[in-house]
Formats: structure tokens, sequence, C-alpha cells
């Protein structure tokens, strides 16, 4: 049995990430989900500083763009600037539907934008179609230095 893949979640809404978690862990394939509140966090996660220095690298990160502090484009610009960390696949999941946000996002080098809809049915789904494809589907790089 392979190890669960894991998703990073930069989410400040304590429901959402609740309800995403929830949704996990339900799923037919196992998925690991780790939780950062903030942009500041995610990237001393994705870096391994201070208490995240024995974190692995994630599969996929689910990004929500408006967050307070560092902003979800921010850490999208630094990720997609490093060398080390720009193979990580990043989706934009957040509740704005203006375009400037989704131009903004792809031009930052997004890998996809999911509109987040209200937790329930459709949550689920996205949480579904989200695993059968990134995390199932399509082929992602090892992480560097990681067994076969």
């Amino acid at each position: 049995m392979t190890a669960p893949r894991s998703l990073l979640l930069v989410e400040d809404s304590d429901a959402d990430a609740i309800a995403l978690q929830r949704i996990a862990s339900r799923l037919p394939s196992p998925m690991t989900v780790v939780r950062m509140r903030d942009g500041e966090s995610a990237l001393d996660y994705l870096y391994r500083r201070g208490a995240y220095a024995s974190a692995s690298r994630p599969a996929l990160v689910l990004l929500d763009l408006h967050m307070p502090g560092m902003s979800g484009r921010e850490v999208l610009a630094q990720l997609k600037a490093d060398p080390a960390l720009r193979r990580i696949p990043v989706i934009i999941f957040s509740s704005s539907e203006d375009p400037g946000d989704v131009e903004g996002a792809y031009a930052e080098g997004a890998n996809s934008y999911l509109f987040k809809p209200e937790p329930g049915a459709q949550l689920e789904a996205a949480a579904q179609a989200l695993q059968a494809f990134w995390l199932t589907a399509a082929r992602l790089p090892e992480e560097p230095g990681a067994a076969p």
C-alpha cells in the first residue's frame, strides 16, 4: 500500500478547513491534510523552518487567496519563484469570482483556480474531483531525494 499523499491547505476560515478535512477523511484514497491558517505559516511549513523542520513536502497546495496578513497571491508568487518549490501544484481555492483574482492567480503561476462552494454536497464533489485528478490521475513529481 502506498503512503497517503499530503495536501497543504492554507485557509483562514475554520469552518471551511474543518469541512474540507472531514470530507478528506471520507475520500476513497488516503489523503493527509495539513492545515495552515495564514501565508506566513504556510511558507514556514514549506521551507521547513522552526517547528516544521521535519515536515514533508506536500503533493499539492490548496491556497485561499484572501487571508489576513500575507495574501494567497503573495504566497503563490514566492512558491513559483523558488526552484525547489515551484514544481508543487498550487490550486487556488477561493470564494472570489472576481476576474481580476482569477487572472492574477494564473499570472502568478497557479495551476488551477477553483471556486469554493458552500460546505455540503458541492464542496464534497469539488474535493472528490480535486483528489481524482491531482492526487490520483495526474503524475506529480516526487520530492527531490525521496525514495521511488
